[in-house]
């Protein structure tokens, strides 16, 4: 376990930052894999519950440092999504990380203004194909993935992401 951690930071911690690059995944199109669990604010937490409404999957570690540099986007995402009526959300899943560790990342540091679910053993990562964080997977309110992006993300990124796919929904149902 510890020569995996290795290797995930060093690919992590090699990995350029300030951006993040859009992946070929083969979840893309495909129905999102199962999410569910405890938060680290002890709360359930299900991917199903955000059907009708587009989801970022975020995977992060608190000693991921494009995780670090990640979250005060994240943090002014989410607080610009809450106040659009259709605003997108946000659910993180905890990636080879201590619970402890993860809960002062994510609730002393960033103040818990969303879902981070506990994911043991790393079935959920698994799931999803994550090698290292941060990962992020755009899910449509149909719950298909409609998106998947490796490194640190932007608010702009995000935006823009959640543009593309608004649009594409739009053509599709249109």
């Amino acid at each position: 376990l510890v020569v995996v951690l290795l290797v995930v930071a060093i690919v992590a911690a090699t990995r350029p930052s300030n951006q993040a690059t859009q992946i070929t995944s083969p979840l893309l199109t495909r129905a999102a894999p199962a999410l569910s669990g405890t938060t680290l604010a002890g709360q359930h937490v299900s991917l199903s519950s955000y059907q009708g409404r587009f989801v970022y999957v975020n995977f992060f570690a608190s000693w991921c440092p494009p995780c670090q540099e990640e979250e005060p986007a994240l943090v002014d995402f989410v607080n610009q999504q809450q106040h659009q009526a259709d605003g997108a959300s946000l659910v993180s899943v905890v990636f080879n990380d201590s619970v402890s560790a993860a809960s002062h990342f994510a609730i002393t540091e960033w103040g818990d203004q969303w879902p981070a679910v506990i994911d043991t053993g790393g079935a959920i990562a698994n799931r999803y194909g994550v090698g290292s964080p941060p990962m992020t997977f755009l899910v449509d309110p149909q719950g298909k993935v409609v998106g998947t992006w490796a490194g640190p993300v932007s608010v702009n990124e995000l935006d823009a992401m959640l543009v593309g796919a608004r649009s594409a929904e739009a053509a599709h149902h249109g």
